[in-house]
């Protein structure tokens, strides 16, 4: 397999981590087929290089490297795999790159079912939130198809994310490693928010705790930047749903559960959480177990 400057990317879910990856992608100056069900989405994406398709297929037919994004595992594998609308039926696809949270079994599921139709697969889950997508800071993980993701490394990647990392051949291998940073982002959140708790009820100032965490051993990138800009702000702003959480926490007890491994401390969070969605519903910002936190410890 040999991909050139003349090579075409596809990108299927425009929404809000899709979009501005798209946009940042186009700097590589490749022409880009383009997928969502919300035509609007479309209207930043608009020149020479960028076409419209009518679906997952449609893009497959003209598409060498298509980058999907979606919400869920269910609109992953439809999209994928479909057998009237899927990715799988195009005549010019190559290979198919993964951005999203979907665990192991579904990248090592529809990495099979590809190669029977001479498709690769990159799984290349993505780290840093809607921020990271907008300035182009994202970290990436990647494993399968070597070829793929050497082209990208030169050609795509340095457009939408500051470090890429390939973590093995086997499909699978970087959605373990995608869930390992999620669910040690969780610990760190909903930890340091329940220790604030504890500080506040006491008459401590919650922001002054965080200067102080934030110079002393307790540290943590959600101490330095999610709590103080997202939390403490007012605004609950993370830019992921409670429901984006949840598929990612159920993604990750799969994989503990899968690999027989250790999961008190994860539980535990996970059960805070799962309290948090009961009170905000699932559309809710993540950053909203906060307040449940504080209700828990009777703080107003």
């Amino acid at each position: 397999m040999t991909y050139s400057n003349t090579t075409t990317l596809g990108f299927i879910g425009l929404g809000s981590m899709g979009l501005p990856m798209a946009s940042n992608m186009l700097k590589s100056e490749l022409t880009m087929y383009l997928y969502d069900l919300e035509p609007a989405r479309y209207a930043s994406l608009q020149g020479s290089k960028t076409h419209q398709c009518d679906s997952p297929k449609d893009v497959a037919n003209k598409a060498d490297i298509i980058f999907t994004c979606l919400p869920s595992l269910e609109a992953a594998h439809f999209v994928a795999l479909d057998p009237s609308k899927g990715i799988i039926q195009g005549s010019n696809v190559q290979s198919i790159v993964n951005l999203g949270t979907t665990g192991s079994q579904y990248a090592k599921e529809v990495s099979e079912a590809l190669m029977e139709r001479n498709i690769h697969f990159l799984d290349s889950p993505i780290s840093g939130g809607p921020a990271g997508a907008a300035n182009a800071t994202l970290a990436v993980m990647c494993s399968g198809h070597k070829a793929t993701y050497d082209f990208l490394c030169q050609k795509v990647y340095p457009y939408m994310s500051e470090k890429q990392f390939y973590v093995g051949d086997d499909a699978g291998m970087a959605q373990v490693m995608k869930l390992v940073n999620n669910i040690n982002l969780f610990m760190q959140l909903a930890g340091t928010l329940e220790s604030l708790t504890l500080g506040e009820k006491a008459g401590l100032n919650p922001s002054q705790m965080i200067e102080v965490i934030n110079a002393s051993s307790g540290l943590s990138r959600s101490s330095q930047v999610f709590i103080p800009n997202n939390i403490l702000s007012g605004k609950f702003n993370f830019g992921a749903s409670n429901a984006i959480l949840k598929k990612d926490l159920d993604l990750w007890i799969s994989e503990v559960e899968n690999y027989k491994t250790p999961s008190q401390v994860g539980g535990a969070t996970r059960s805070i959480f799962d309290e948090a969605i009961k009170e905000h519903g699932l559309e809710a910002d993540l950053t909203t177990i906060y307040s449940t936190l504080k209700r828990i410890a009777s703080i107003k």
